[in-house]
């Protein structure tokens, strides 16, 4: 199964509340913690557990305003790690991230729709390596004040973006 899970997790967010009638909410990701966590499967079976440190958002997003909600990840795909040194000096290479060739992955969306409770889901656009495929990214929101939680997965095919092959396959 070379499937990859690109995963959310802890990614909190401050708001500044600005409440223009045609915009959804503006939120500010607080600097710590927020993590883009990914496991991919190889070709055997083996998880490969990593995570990507460094990236920004603009996030528009207000649960009663839907239709003018937001959001855009770029992920600095040079600060993906597994914390394995071996796997590490794999994944800037061209058969994985290709660093030098696709600095920045990019992951997009403008259509959201509220499933249940503080359930919701993002249908947008990821860009790997150049190829940007339609995902959809299930998502948990709880807002608290001016701070919201936000806690995701999305599971993708790492080989329709051209990514893991060879050894690492």
């Amino acid at each position: 199964m070379n499937r990859m899970a690109i995963a959310v997790f802890a990614l909190l967010l401050a708001g500044t509340c600005v409440w223009p009638a045609t915009a959804a909410t503006r939120w500010n990701p607080v600097s710590d913690p927020q993590t883009i966590s990914w496991v991919a499967t190889d070709g055997s079976g083996t998880a490969i557990k990593g995570a990507c440190a460094a990236f920004t958002s603009d996030i528009a997003f207000d649960p009663d305003d839907l239709a003018n909600a937001s959001v855009r990840v770029e992920i600095d795909t040079a600060s993906c790690k597994t914390g394995e040194e071996e796997k590490d000096t794999y994944l800037p290479q061209a058969t994985w991230f290709d660093v030098a060739s696709y600095p920045v992955a990019v992951f997009s969306a403008t259509s959201f729709s509220h499933e249940n409770g503080n359930d919701y889901v993002a249908d947008g656009t990821l860009t790997l390596k150049g190829v940007s495929l339609p995902v959809k990214l299930p998502f948990a929101l709880e807002i608290k004040g001016d701070t919201a939680h936000v806690t995701g997965k999305a599971v993708i095919n790492r080989l329709n973006f051209g990514i893991g092959s060879g050894q690492m396959a």
